[in-house]
């Protein structure tokens, strides 16, 4: 039988961190991760993991990739907006593939040069690192008051850079295995991954276009749109592609084209309400896991490593994101250059969440040459950037949104 109770039980809790945390204006997604390692804390002190399912079953690699994720994923594409993702694509791109191989490379080499240790495994861990997480980002974007275009940008980078960073952690953990991984062989084992699953998730779309085409019942509508989400992910990783970019570009062209040619207003209010309570549910279940993680592993044992991480990712992100300023304007001009404020919205919105920690966990199912304390090591690295990324990237967020853009305009 399924346990279901230890997940209810972290709905409820979740439900009333909610509404407390509406009341006093402090954000739900830090409320849950504090209140997760509260919680940790106390049921480690009094014995009580078994209630909770135990520090093994919180948050497993199978329940977030596929259980949790598609969700996220397919209900930010929804309401990605077509107009500023074509507009600023150029952008868009440089953050996602220039971004990731950025990061990864730039903290990676660092922390093998700074900590000795062999360099195969620090660039698996900035790999690990280097996306920024859906679902950190878009609660923030939903709270805090910026422009449409920033928003969009900031939310397709998320949404998009997800599946980069997923298949560059795959490729790097495939050299660490096997040791005789060719730049030919990363990079059309990169197209493969990345191709394919946008390949099946325009494929599923349209598909999906003409199913609606001869229906108008809200229930069924929203039914095969969840059909959509999931199967559109397992679909890519049964074929060896990228689940993420086939969701994601199956939840932008329902958003942007599906929805506005074939679906009535009832069923488009209806789609939203319940992918809103479905990423509710999700979030809410994978903020309060991240906590408990959190409180129940020896992170502290790691508290330098995990410092310099943050510092050389905040660094590494910030050199990228403003390099973008004098790039575009030597090679396009003027016009292609963001407002001064909005590279700093960037590069503080670049907050790593619970997909890092899903990656981590994954190691520990799959066979690799990595030793037990580099596992050890990986994986509790990553859960306290995760974590003071959540917290402190959305507090200072906040700040500078509140400072440069109060008039939200």
């Amino acid at each position: 039988m399924v346990a279901l109770a230890p997940y209810l039980i972290l709905l409820l809790v979740a439900i009333l961190v909610v509404v407390l945390a509406a009341k006093l204006r402090f954000p739900y997604t830090i409320a849950l991760v504090l209140l997760g390692a509260g919680l940790g804390v106390v049921a480690q002190w009094q014995g009580w993991l078994n209630v909770i399912g135990g520090a093994n079953n919180i948050l497993t690699p199978d329940l977030f990739f596929y259980i949790l994720l598609p969700p996220i994923i397919f209900e930010a594409g929804l309401h990605v907006n077509y107009r500023n993702l074509r507009a600023r694509a150029p952008f868009i791109l440089f953050l996602v593939f220039v971004g990731v191989l950025f990061t990864t490379f730039f903290t990676g080499f660092l922390i093998a040069s700074f900590l000795a240790i062999p360099l195969a495994v620090a660039l698996l861990l900035a790999a690990i690192l280097s996306p920024t997480d859906p679902v950190a980002v878009v609660d923030l974007l939903h709270r805090l008051k910026v422009p449409g275009e920033l928003s969009s940008i900031v939310e397709s980078e998320s949404l998009l850079n997800d599946a980069v960073g997923v298949i560059l952690f795959v490729i790097v953990l495939q050299f660490i295995n096997n040791g005789n991984v060719t730049l030919e062989f990363a990079v059309l084992h990169f197209l493969w991954l990345a191709g394919a699953g946008v390949g099946v998730g325009a494929l599923a779309a349209l598909l999906v276009y003409f199913l609606h085409r001869r229906l108008d019942d809200p229930a069924v509508e929203t039914a095969l749109s969840v059909v959509l989400a999931y199967g559109t992910f397992l679909v890519a990783q049964d074929i060896g592609a990228s689940g993420i970019a086939a969701t994601a570009i199956a939840g932008i062209a329902v958003g942007t084209w599906v929805a506005p040619r074939t679906m009535g207003p009832q069923v488009q209010y209806s789609l939203g309400t319940f992918w809103k309570v479905v990423v509710y549910i999700t979030t809410s279940v994978i903020f309060l896991s991240m906590g408990l993680i959190f409180a129940i592993s020896n992170v502290m044992d790691f508290l330098g490593l995990i410092l310099l991480l943050l510092v050389l990712l905040f660094v590494g992100r910030a050199l990228f994101v403003y390099a973008h300023r004098p790039l575009a304007r030597i090679f396009v001009g003027r016009k292609a250059q963001l407002p001064q404020p909005w590279y700093g919205v960037l590069t503080f919105a670049g907050i790593r969440g619970a997909i890092p920690i899903a990656l981590a966990f994954t190691l520990v199912a799959t066979s690799s040459n990595l030793t037990s304390g580099q596992l050890h090591m990986i994986i509790s690295a990553v859960i306290g950037v995760a974590i003071f990324s959540v917290v402190v990237g959305n507090i200072i967020s906040e700040w500078y949104v509140h400072r440069h853009f109060r008039s939200g305009s």
